[in-house]
C-alpha cells in the first residue's frame, strides 16, 4: 500500500514540474511578441515621422512605450522616448519635445549608451536653440560634440560643429560662428557628405552676409547653390537663391536681386 502511495505522489510531483517549465516557456514567448510589437510600432513611428505624420509618429511611439515600460526593457523605452521627442519637435512643440529627450538621456546613461547619449544631447540642444535659448543651445551642443569625437563619429562630430556655429551665429558672434561651420564644412568633404557641405556652406554665406562681407557671403551661397542642384535639395536650393537676393540688395544691386 505505501509503495502505491509513493508512486502516486511522484507522478503527482513531477507533472507539477512540467506544468510550470509550459507556464515560463508561454510567458517568454508572450514576452517576444510584445516586444516584437513594440519594435514594429517604434518603425511605424519612424516611417511616420519620415513622411511628416508627426501625430501618427507620436502616437506609434506611446504605443511602443506602454509595452517597453510592461516588459521593463530600458533600451527599447529609451528609443520611445527618442521618438517622443522628435515628434514633439517637428510639431514644434519644443517645451515636451525637451521633456523627452531629457528622458532619453537619463536612459542612455543608465546603459552607458555613449552614442544614445550623444543623440539626445544633440536632440536637447536643437530644441533649445529653437527656443531661443542659445547660450543652453551651446551647452548641450558642445558635450554631444565631446562624446562624438571620444567614439569617432565624424559625420556626429561635422553635425555638432554645424549646429555650434548657427548657436553662435544667432548670438551675434560672427567669427566664432565662422570658425566652426569651417570645421563642419572640412568634415562633410572628407566624408563626402555632400548636403552637409552644402549646408556648411549656406550658414557660411549667412555668417559673412551678418558681418556685411557681402562678396564673400555670394562666393559660398553660390557654392551651396551648386551642390543642391546636383543633388536636387530643392528646400537648399531656394534658401541659397533668397540669400544671394538680400547679398546683392545688400550691394545695392537690385536687379540682380530681384533675378534670384
Amino acid at each position: 500500500m505505501n509503495k502505491v502511495v509513493s508512486i502516486a505522489m511522484l507522478t503527482f510531483l513531477a507533472c507539477g514540474q512540467v506544468q510550470i517549465v509550459m507556464s515560463e516557456s508561454v510567458q517568454a514567448q508572450t514576452n517576444q511578441d510584445r516586444k516584437a510589437e513594440a519594435t514594429r510600432l517604434l518603425d511605424l513611428g519612424i516611417k511616420a515621422r519620415r513622411a511628416s505624420q508627426y501625430q501618427n509618429a507620436i502616437e506609434s511611439d506611446l504605443n511602443a512605450l506602454a509595452i517597453c515600460r510592461e516588459l521593463k526593457d530600458r533600451d527599447c523605452e529609451g528609443r520611445a522616448y527618442n521618438g517622443l521627442g522628435l515628434g514633439y519637435y517637428y510639431l514644434g512643440q519644443y517645451d515636451k519635445a525637451i521633456e523627452f529627450h531629457l528622458q532619453s538621456l537619463t536612459i542612455a546613461r543608465e546603459l552607458k549608451d555613449r552614442r544614445g547619449e550623444g543623440q539626445s544631447l544633440g536632440n536637447l540642444g536643437l530644441a533649445y536653440y529653437s527656443l531661443g535659448k542659445y547660450d543652453k543651445a551651446i551647452e548641450f551642443h558642445l558635450q554631444r560634440l565631446a562624446i562624438v569625437r571620444e567614439i569617432k563619429d565624424r559625420s556626429g562630430e561635422g553635425q555638432s560643429l554645424g549646429n555650434l556655429g548657427l548657436a553662435y551665429n544667432s548670438l551675434g558672434k560672427y567669427d566664432k560662428a565662422i570658425e566652426f561651420q569651417l570645421q563642419s564644412l572640412e568634415i562633410a568633404r572628407e566624408i563626402k557628405d555632400r548636403l552637409g557641405e552644402g549646408a556648411a556652406l549656406g550658414n557660411l554665406g549667412i555668417a559673412y552676409l551678418y558681418l556685411g562681407k557681402y562678396d564673400k557671403a555670394i562666393e559660398y551661397q553660390l557654392q551651396r547653390l551648386a551642390i543642391a542642384r546636383e543633388i536636387k535639395d530643392r528646400l537648399g536650393e531656394g534658401q541659397s537663391l533668397g540669400n544671394l537676393g538680400i547679398a546683392y540688395y545688400s550691394l545695392g544691386k537690385y536687379d540682380k536681386a530681384i533675378e534670384f
